[in-house]
């Protein structure tokens, strides 16, 4: 029996269910302490944002590269999957829409799946979805604070067309560069995540949080 938490909404799984089919679900316990959480740049949990969405994005087959992305703040080469936080009252897949447009200026079509969209310019760069590789929840006891923090990323699979090259629209994004690597890298990116801390400290606990999801992927993709 799955044990839902008030990070993820069932409602909202049984939909992408309903539109994609049974896909993975994977719970995770990882102990954290400041500053993650707590700390400047790595506010995940903030009261604003409930979860978080993971485009996984493609150029014609994952296997020759997938999107990666380093903002400005992170430790030097801590490239990795682009994610955006879900909103308090926002839906996952409007949030998809909301930071693949900001993020790279890109329009994700979603009209198949009846949500309302406006129009896309003619020389805007439309991506489609091609599938939803599943979610993966978080309980983090945090040490310092005495309780616990829930988190969830929904991962995305996302196709454009070979000749597109993502643009930042939102310059609060604070995005340094992007990378493209085979998804069979995303175990070696999850590992250099996982031991980003010997040289940052303070980026210990947010790379072990972020090479889980790219565990996920890897494994979800064949990686």
């Amino acid at each position: 029996m799955l044990a839902y938490h008030d990070a993820v909404d069932p409602t909202e799984i049984d939909a992408l269910h309903r539109h994609f089919g049974d896909v993975a679900f994977v719970q995770n316990h990882l102990a954290v302490d400041t500053p993650f959480l707590d700390g400047e740049h790595q506010l995940l949990t903030s009261a604003s944002r409930r979860a978080e969405i993971c485009y996984v994005l493609h150029r014609g087959d994952p296997k020759d590269g997938v999107l990666l992305h380093r903002k400005i703040f992170y430790p030097p080469d801590a490239y990795r999957l682009p994610t955006g936080g879900i909103h308090q009252g926002e839906a996952v897949l409007e949030t998809l829409v909301r930071e693949i447009a900001e993020e790279t200026s890109f329009f994700l079509d979603l009209s198949a799946y009846n949500l309302q969209q406006k129009t896309p310019r003619a020389d805007v760069t439309v991506v489609a979805l091609d599938s939803f590789l599943g979610t993966v929840t978080y309980e983090m006891p945090h040490c310092s604070q005495g309780r616990i923090h829930r988190f969830a990323t929904y991962h995305f699979l996302i196709a454009a067309p070979a000749y597109a090259i993502p643009v930042v629209d939102d310059p609060e994004e604070h995005l340094a560069g992007w990378d493209w690597q085979p998804v069979g890298a995303l175990y070696e990116i999850a590992a250099r995540l996982e031991q980003v801390g010997a040289d940052y400290p303070n980026w210990g606990d947010w790379g072990k949080f972020r090479a889980l999801s790219h565990k996920f992927v890897a494994g979800r993709m064949g990686g």
